[in-house]
């Protein structure tokens, strides 16, 4: 009676369980990982209000259809091979309602038949809890230079 009465509450917790802010950071990485367009849809807010920068200058996506497409070309033309997370940090709001998340990622990635290894991608981006659930509402992604650009 003991293992049963165990197993129901198990089963109820879990059935509880809610995603935390670093599982939808987790997630989001292993949609790349897996070139998993859905799995990526499922991490992000779809709003049109949505900004997001990619490392190249010219890559800066209004709203979720923007992104989305984007992503689809990059998911086409690369298979990421393994993503290195360091430096993570994540804090939250006195209401627990809005996370912001910062970290550094080396990409090993194979395209054209070469793998490529680029490291120390900076990466930060904002949270929002909506309806209960982790979403990504704005990302930013960069690569530092060398030295200052403006001496201080």
């Amino acid at each position: 009676m003991k293992k049963v009465l165990f197993f129901s509450l198990a089963i109820i917790s879990f059935q509880g369980f809610s995603e935390t802010a670093e599982d939808l950071v987790s997630k989001m990485w292993a949609s790349f990982k897996d070139s998993d367009l859905e799995m990526f849809s499922e991490t992000m807010s779809k709003t049109s209000t949505m900004v997001t920068f990619g490392t190249d200058a010219s890559e800066r996506w209004e709203g979720w259809d923007a992104l989305k497409a984007s992503v689809k070309i990059q998911f086409d033309a690369f298979d990421v091979q393994n993503i290195n997370r360091s430096e993570k940090v994540i804090n939250y709001n006195s209401n627990k309602d809005v996370a912001w998340f910062s970290e550094v990622v080396d990409w090993e990635v194979l395209t054209g038949g070469e793998k490529t290894l680029i490291e120390g991608i900076r990466f930060t981006g904002v949270m929002e809890r909506i309806n209960g659930e982790w979403l990504i509402v704005q990302f930013h992604s960069s690569v530092g230079v060398a030295g200052q650009v403006l001496k201080y």
